[in-house]
């Protein structure tokens, strides 16, 4: 069953079509909430949430929506009200955001410049990635790699994500040679045996690609739930990208990384020969 954070956008998706449908403006909708209309936006893109008098008002006031409609979006709401599991690790949003994506998503296809994908990340590697950030108590370290190996269970289970990484030669070299994640190679070639996960190594000989400006991810929902969408981190926060126009230009990357990426079979010989130096 969709998590919140697809809920809530199907609603916000619903509420856009209703109140175009019904010529009403985004300004015209924010007055009837006394709110501005940059947070009408918000809601019409699963950002926001809205009460259910707010919905009322919209629905019956100033959409012409009938009852059957109502109590139908009603029930979304609702839906989309609930805490998923991510909101009880003190998440900043911009993250939090991506991890509710990802809990629904079907289909995720990555590409890693520097660091392994965290689905993919042992404990003991995530933990030496995050500590290095000074901003960090030790409190909040513990909290980010527990959510980070929770994440980890959308890879199992009867419904499993489709898993598909392609990670520059660079982040597995700085593996072989960090104490720290001397099994992180291992636990890579374990889990290019489950059938819902697929490793791809770009290798050095590779010379200047297209994924040099950054790591970004690709994100598919069951039954086109929603549109495909992106999500780029950098050093001090992240972003989920939902414009199909640049999520497209990003697909396109992919597909050349992916092409220019070593076969399976020669991409674990290589984590292979890797873990030896471990």
């Amino acid at each position: 069953m969709p998590g919140p954070t697809i809920r809530r956008k199907q609603l916000g998706i619903e509420l856009r079509r209703l109140r175009e449908a019904a010529g009403v403006s985004r300004q015209e909708a924010a007055a009837a909430l006394k709110c501005s209309p940059a947070r009408i936006g918000h809601i019409e893109v699963g950002k926001n949430a809205l009460g259910y008098a707010e919905l009322v008002v919209l629905l019956r006031d100033h959409y012409g929506a009938d009852d059957l409609t109502l109590s139908t979006l009603e029930e979304l709401r609702q839906e989309a009200a609930k805490r998923g599991w991510w909101s009880t690790y003190g998440l900043p949003e911009w993250l939090a955001g991506y991890v509710g994506l990802e809990h629904d998503a079907s289909n995720l296809r990555s590409f890693e410049e520097a660091l392994i994908h965290g689905l993919l990340q042992t404990e003991e590697y995530a933990r030496a990635c995050y500590a290095l950030d000074e901003r960090w108590s030790t409190r909040e370290v513990d909290r980010r790699v527990a959510a980070r190996m929770q994440r980890q269970q959308r890879l199992t289970g009867d419904n499993p994500l489709q898993l598909t990484a392609v990670m520059s030669e660079t982040a597995l070299v700085r593996c072989a040679n960090s104490p720290v994640a001397s099994n992180q190679l291992r636990q890579l070639l374990e889990r290019a045996q489950w059938t819902n996960v697929e490793l791809r190594v770009l290798p050095l000989r590779a010379g200047l690609h297209v994924g040099m400006a950054g790591s970004f991810s690709l994100l598919s929902f069951p039954d086109q739930l929603l549109h495909d969408a992106a999500y780029q981190e950098y050093a001090v926060g992240g972003h989920v990208i939902d414009d199909d126009g640049v999520v497209s230009q990003l697909d396109r990357l992919f597909g050349k990384l992916h092409g220019q990426a070593l076969g399976a079979n020669e991409s674990m010989a290589l984590i292979a020969e890797l873990a030896k130096r471990t």
